[in-house]
């Protein structure tokens, strides 16, 4: 007998099995789980990105529209002044 034998006096590999078995059909459903969120996260980080992306293009766009905005406020600005002048010009005609 050797000396191995009289420490594990309970070895036998038929009782291990079912838990065996038990662990490993747990390993595969943790395996396709953690291949699920790996996919959500590859998925969410596109979304993310695209998402920038069309912010970063709205932004631009915002910017344009201001732009144009103050060139226009500047014309009526500028017509609005030629209008008074005249506008006072005119007053001060009839005046006389």
């Amino acid at each position: 007998m050797e000396p191995r034998e009289d420490e594990l006096p309970y070895d036998d590999e038929s009782d291990h099995e079912p838990l065996i078995r038990e662990l490993r059909a747990e390993m595969v459903r943790l395996q396709a789980r953690l291949d699920q969120l790996t996919a959500a996260t590859r998925d969410q980080a596109e979304e993310a990105a695209e998402l920038r992306a069309r912010l970063t293009e709205l932004e631009v766009a915002v910017g344009r529209l201001r732009a144009r905005y103050r060139r226009a406020a500047r014309f009526w600005g500028v017509i609005g002044l030629f209008y008074g002048a005249a506008i006072g010009m005119w007053v001060s005609w009839l005046f006389r």
